[in-house]
């Protein structure tokens, strides 16, 4: 490529000053520029502009034919001689409009492209990760079907790969029945991390603690307590013993919300309990115990608190008062009612976990 004069209204001193690669091209698809960072890299002679033997792709000027073509400013990518360049091909104008040259600015991003090639490999991981811890999540909750004479059914919907929300259902001893519902503040693994707490904590307490709700929550909040973690982690947690001899139900609530509906003869009450959530910020709570009887036919929902608080289109929350109307019109599938209903209800995508989970007592 021939020499030319560099007639451009553009600041030599100002580009050779620039540390990325620059050079200009006139209308004759001339090479006429190059500033001090790239007459160094690519070793670009100044007095004749010309190329060393070889070197093809600093003679190659197609990208910025088109820019004179269209008068876009194009940006592309780059390998050259080891390195990743971002590169911008900007048209340059003269004062009546014409498109005189085009300036090609080329900026080394080889260590941006590592680092972002080092983050999707672990982004990769982490997304196996998640898919090996969601496995031994969903393995901790209960299968659907019979436990004795309560039938569980409930459908579980994470707002992503990891669940903040938790139940379960298990036998103290031959007469007593334990269920709870838990829901960690937050998503992702740290509230994962913690269900798993939980259901490693329900199964560490001794029988004679766990057939008390009150003293099994006091329990909870003690090792919770202890494990001297961020204050402002937090979870929910109601807990029953359901005694199949008396037909009672005996239950403690650490700040759960909304309470579990009894549903019976298509009447629906809520059961409250009251007290705090358990964090490492409250000390010494003691939690209100409380019993109902129950009786064949009665059936007992649990939720967390996705459910309720779904909106539709003009902001509105699905409620409680939905969800007990479907309790007392159906006999049947309850829990698909409850699920169908919901997702014509909603107008957005899940912001929150959503938990449902219904037990009949037979």
């Amino acid at each position: 490529m021939s020499g030319q004069k560099f007639d451009f209204n553009i600041n030599h001193i100002v580009l050779n000053g620039i540390a990325d690669l620059v050079r200009v091209i006139d209308k004759d698809n001339n090479v006429i520029f190059v500033n001090s960072a790239m007459k160094e890299f690519f070793g670009a002679d100044e007095t004749t502009m010309t190329c060393e033997p070889g070197d093809g792709f600093f003679c190659n000027v197609s990208v910025a034919q088109r820019s004179f073509r269209t008068g876009e400013i194009i940006q592309r990518e780059e390998y050259i001689k080891g390195n990743y360049y971002s590169v911008k091909c900007s048209p340059v104008h003269s004062e009546t409009g014409e498109i005189v040259g085009v300036v090609e600015v080329f900026r080394n991003v080889t260590m941006e492209k590592k680092l972002q090639g080092q983050i999707i490999n672990k982004n990769k991981e982490l997304t196996f990760e998640m898919l090996d811890a969601q496995k031994i999540q969903k393995s901790l909750i209960p299968e659907k079907g019979f436990f004795k004479n309560l039938k569980l059914d409930y459908f579980y919907s994470p707002s992503n790969i990891l669940s903040g929300d938790l139940f379960n259902v298990f036998e103290i001893n031959e007469d007593n029945m334990g269920i709870y519902i838990a829901d960690v503040m937050g998503h992702g693994f740290k509230s994962s991390l913690i269900t798993m707490f939980i259901s490693l904590l329900f199964k560490n307490i001794s029988t004679k603690t766990l057939l008390s709700p009150s003293r099994t929550l006091e329990e909870i909040k003690s090792r919770f307590s202890s494990l001297n973690i961020d204050p402002g982690i937090y979870f929910t947690c109601f807990y029953g013993v359901y005694n199949r001899k008396k037909d009672n139900f005996l239950f403690s609530n650490a700040g759960h919300n909304p309470c579990p509906i009894l549903t019976r003869d298509r009447n629906s009450y809520e059961l409250i309990s009251r007290g705090f959530p358990i964090s490492g910020i409250f000390d010494h709570i003691n939690y209100e115990e409380n019993s109902v009887d129950l009786f064949c036919g009665d059936k007992l929902l649990f939720m967390t608190d996705g459910i309720v608080e779904t909106v539709n289109k003009n902001r509105e929350p699905f409620g409680l008062e939905r969800i007990a109307d479907i309790l007392n019109e159906n006999s049947i599938d309850e829990i698909n009612v409850i699920k169908e209903e919901l997702e014509l209800y909603k107008y957005r995508d899940q912001q929150d976990d959503i938990t449902c989970v219904l037990f009949k007592v037979l």
